[in-house]
């Protein structure tokens, strides 16, 4: 039977959520802080799903799945990307008439399951990383991306908006280098941090102060960024044509930490262009600065030849 068809409402409708992860717990307390109406929570761990569950008022937390998808007109499936297709495969969706996933990296064939007993399938990814808990605010202003059709897309633009976010749709084929981008914005960011973290280790400090001491200007840089956006946020040696700097930069790699030098060149390749935007640098000083980066430094040290 087919069930997919849309109210252009949430008002009288009752929503499960599969995953009682951080992504689930926050969607929980969102929706309920929302005035929405969470009616089960199931997950693996039925204290994960109680807890949750405890966030929505008179919402059953359980770790029986199929009593989710029995309970609920909309269901969103906020587990691990691997456990999406196999969840949406191994339930009985005769109730539910949409199944949504949340994941950044999957289409919404993983949902081909539900979609062939007759439920609509759609995609909500909020871009954020979120804390262990319920935190307050953590839906606000963030940008939620949207798959599906027309009436599944109406439905979920008004949730992101209801939950202080923004919604924006992905064409077929968009969501992996969408989801790229976060992982560059996000995960990167941890990964950069911890390469700098490193050569404070190098100094013989340990990492702890290292990351007190580099938070700080994380923070002076993504508030740069949203006081004076792309590509005036930008500060460095390389945005102001430095090579000197760069110069003692590369050498110092070369000889302390050499396993660093190759992500230093790409990056410094990268930022030239943001650099030449922003007009503090010239094109002699682009061309000098890759060429810099693009060979050995000539102050490092080498190993001598037995």
């Amino acid at each position: 039977m087919n069930h997919t068809v849309m109210t252009p409402s949430w008002d009288g409708l009752n929503i499960g959520i599969i995953g009682a992860g951080r992504l689930g717990t926050s969607l929980v307390a969102a929706l309920a802080a929302g005035g929405l109406r969470v009616v089960a929570v199931g997950s693996r761990s039925e204290a994960a799903a109680a807890s949750a569950a405890a966030l929505a008022p008179g919402a059953l937390g359980s770790a029986g799945l199929q009593a989710v998808a029995d309970e609920s007109d909309v269901v969103f499936i906020t587990t691990p990307d691997g456990a999406i297709a196999p969840v949406a495969a191994g339930l009985r969706w005769q109730r539910a008439r949409l199944v949504v996933h949340c994941s950044g990296a999957l289409s919404l064939d993983a949902l081909s399951a539900a979609a062939e007993q007759g439920a609509a399938t759609g995609c909500f990814y909020p871009l954020q990383t979120f804390a262990a808990g319920a935190a307050a605010g953590a839906w606000d202003g963030i940008t939620v991306a949207l798959e599906g059709e027309a009436g599944v897309l109406a439905l979920l633009s008004d949730l992101s908006r209801r939950l202080g976010g923004e919604p924006i749709v992905l064409a077929a084929g968009q969501k992996a280098l969408f989801h790229a981008a976060a992982v560059f914005a996000s995960n990167y960011t941890v990964t950069l941090t911890a390469v700098a973290a490193d050569l404070w280790q190098r100094l013989g400090f340990d990492r702890g102060l290292a990351l007190q001491g580099l938070l700080p200007i994380l923070r002076g840089t993504v508030g740069n960024l949203e006081r004076l956006g792309l590509p005036h946020a930008l500060t460095g040696p390389i945005a102001r044509g430095d090579t000197a700097t760069i110069e003692r930069h590369l050498a110092a790699l070369s000889h302390l930490a050499p396993e660093h030098l190759e992500l230093y060149r790409r990056l410094a390749a990268a930022t030239i262009p943001v650099a030449l935007e922003q007009g503090g640098l010239s094109r002699e000083q682009a061309e000098e600065i890759r060429s810099m980066t693009s060979k050995e430094p000539a102050t490092a040290e080498t190993p001598s030849t037995p």
